[in-house]
């Protein structure tokens, strides 16, 4: 245990140490929070020390043994999250005093929609910019897991993403349907045959790791379904190695179509509709940006 004494004052230093405390925490090492925070081990390293010198406490362990928090590290992380809470929440109070948007927008969007036909976010993004220059839009692409979770623990304030059920604390928008099918490449064994379900089922699918959120047809239940991908790039990258078949959004896979490089198996049968909706989360504190951009989407 370090001397313990009394934190009198949070200075710009503070929080710059406690911002950098909190990303290590989240990551769940040094390590990973290096491309989160874009800094060295070493440096990570010294900012930690630094605080645990600040506070007069050890906040965490970090050797062989792998990372853990302290109890006093748990209650520092806890406050700390709650500070940067309501230090966005004054800033967020004082911009909405401006007649003019000022502040951040924090966006979470599943990955591979800007190749969508419907451009009512592109639109929104557009509107949004033309109303002020005093506005940053901070763009995440993410699944839908981290999504939903960084819009109720307040790191996001509007997620685009696909949902079948209402999610606790989440108020959810409709605002479009996605159909996917699924694809082989050309090399692949599939590609130049007359296919059928049963042919189809004796070959590896990738499915999207969010497969739970979407109504997949009885049939889909015989697929030999072994390998999954976060996002689309992932399954594309699987599909193109000619050993996989996987679904992928109509709008997405259209360029390798157009080239001759992909198709669509059984495409009448094998498909699947996801519908994406806005999600904000309920109890939002008001921000002017973000309504404004809601309302954008609206129309």
């Amino acid at each position: 245990m370090l001397n313990q004494r009394k934190l009198r004052q949070v200075s710009n230093l503070d929080l710059k140490l406690l911002k950098t405390f909190i990303a290590v925490v989240q990551a769940g090492s040094i390590t990973g929070a290096e491309g989160v925070l874009n800094l060295s081990r070493s440096a990570i390293s010294i900012y930690v020390s630094d605080l645990e010198k600040r506070l007069g406490m050890i906040l965490c362990s970090r050797g062989r043994g792998g990372f853990s928090l302290t109890l006093e590290g748990q209650t520092v992380y806890d406050a700390a999250l709650r500070l940067m809470a309501a230090t966005e929440l004054f800033q967020d109070e004082v911009n909405n005093t401006y007649s003019v948007l000022k502040g951040d927008l924090n966006i979470g969007i599943i990955d591979n929609l800007v190749s969508l036909p419907n451009q009512d976010i592109t639109n929104a993004l557009a509107q949004l910019k033309r109303s002020s220059d005093e506005v940053k839009v901070n763009i995440k692409m993410s699944n839908p897991s981290e999504i939903t979770l960084g819009l109720l623990e307040g790191e996001i304030d509007v997620g685009v993403m696909p949902s079948l059920a209402s999610i606790d604390g989440l108020k959810l928008m409709p605002l479009y349907h996605e159909t996917s099918k699924l694809y082989c490449a050309k090399d692949h064994p599939l590609f130049n045959q007359q296919e059928s379900l049963q042919c189809i089922t004796e070959h590896s699918v990738v499915l999207p790791a969010y497969s739970d959120r979407i109504s997949l047809p009885s049939c889909f239940n015989q697929l030999n379904a072994c390998a999954t991908s976060n996002n689309r790039d992932g399954i594309a990258f699987l599909i193109l190695t000619n050993e996989y078949i996987g679904f992928l959004p109509e709008h997405y896979a259209k360029r390798w179509v157009q080239q001759g490089e992909m198709r669509a198996l059984l495409p009448e049968q094998l498909q699947v509709t996801a519908e994406f909706f806005i999600a904000t989360k309920q109890s939002k504190r008001h921000k002017r940006v973000l309504d404004f951009f809601l309302s954008c989407l609206a129309k």
